[in-house]
């Protein structure tokens, strides 16, 4: 398994996760008016983060699910998108207790459990939650579509349109999730979701270079810049635009070329993939780290730089706990084995 594994969409994770924890930092330790650069960083890294992560579980879904019978694979998205959904209730829980400083009683938690509330900061991993069940749901039509390289297209499409839904009327919580609301921040998993189904196109035709993608994503970011440039202001991103969607296209398949490159140098490249195969702890504990951090030093403020190597050593720090815990699993096994038993 290990030699079908294409390690280049883990350096491709391992540089959006880099992005995402420096972005969640100078968020929380930064100050724009008086560090006018991070305000530029916050921008770059919200534009291409989410709709990065989207496009990679397409990328691998279809290398590792849609290649391979339904009843072969379902178990494996099921347990995939449950770990997301606990990650969104253990980061949604700290953020309410550590930085809303709310009681821990049931009247707390409840509404984060049945999604009635959505806490600051954890929305994201609810959506790669729903995302991965709407994959699941859909996985015969998705697979039929990725065949059809036409009616692909035209799916990709119409789902732009649904960035003019009236998200005004939209009250309910839960179905703002899927297709937005102004009630609260999200990534609604319909208008993302072109970016899933292209992350699947990539891998089952082996994009590479290719100078449609490249017109296509250049024109795609082109009108982003151009309503940029038109109304002096980033188009709106919660709920998400067409622009907004359309904004990271370039970058995307920078990032996604970038990471086919790297690849080949596979010994300068191995942080990189850690990062990009734990995705999910790196996320969550860094949300930990920073949300019980903020919570302790509300007064401490980061230049970008100081934020860059602050970034570092939270994922440096997650790195160890991961080789101690994978250390002790090792020499734990190895003893069992030293003494005789079996399992």
């Amino acid at each position: 398994m290990n030699k079908e594994r294409d390690y280049s969409i883990d350096i491709f994770k391992g540089l959006l996760v880099i992005g995402m924890v420096y972005c969640h930092i100078l968020q929380f330790f930064s100050d724009p008016m008086v560090f006018t650069g991070a305000q530029r960083v916050i921008d770059v890294v919200n534009i291409v983060t989410f709709t990065g992560f989207v496009f990679s579980f397409g990328y691998v879904g279809q290398l590792a699910y849609y290649n391979k019978p339904f009843k072969a694979v379902y178990g494996r998205m099921l347990s995939t998108a449950l770990k997301m959904l606990i990650a969104f209730y253990i980061s949604g829980t700290y953020y309410r207790l550590f930085l809303d400083r709310k009681p821990l009683n049931w009247s707390t938690i409840k509404p984060i459990l049945i999604l009635q509330d959505i806490p600051g900061w954890s929305e994201f991993l609810i959506s790669f939650s729903l995302i991965m069940l709407v994959g699941l749901v859909l996985f015969k039509p998705l697979t039929w579509l990725v065949e059809r390289k036409f009616k692909f297209w035209v799916v990709v499409l119409l789902l732009l349109i649904t960035t003019y839904l009236p998200y005004d009327k939209v009250t309910v919580n839960q179905l703002g999730l899927l297709i937005g609301t102004r009630k609260f921040a999200s990534f609604p998993v319909v208008q993302y979701f072109p970016y899933y189904l292209i992350g699947m196109y990539a891998a089952r035709y082996k994009l590479g270079w290719n100078w449609k993608f490249i017109v296509g994503s250049l024109a795609a970011s082109g009108i982003f810049i151009t309503y940029v440039i038109a109304k002096q202001g980033l188009p709106e991103r919660f709920p998400p635009s067409i622009y907004w969607i359309l904004s990271s296209a370039f970058l995307l398949y920078v990032y996604y070329l970038a990471a086919k490159m790297l690849v080949t140098s596979m010994k300068y490249t191995s942080f990189l993939r850690v990062l990009g195969q734990n995705v999910l702890l790196y996320l969550l504990l860094s949300n930990i780290m920073i949300f019980t951090l903020k919570h302790n030093q509300e007064q401490l403020l980061l230049s970008s730089l100081e934020g860059f190597w602050f970034d570092m050593g939270v994922l440096l720090l997650i790195s160890f706990f991961i080789r101690i815990t994978i250390s002790t699993k090792f020499n734990t096994k190895v003893a069992l084995k030293s003494e005789g038993v079996n399992h």
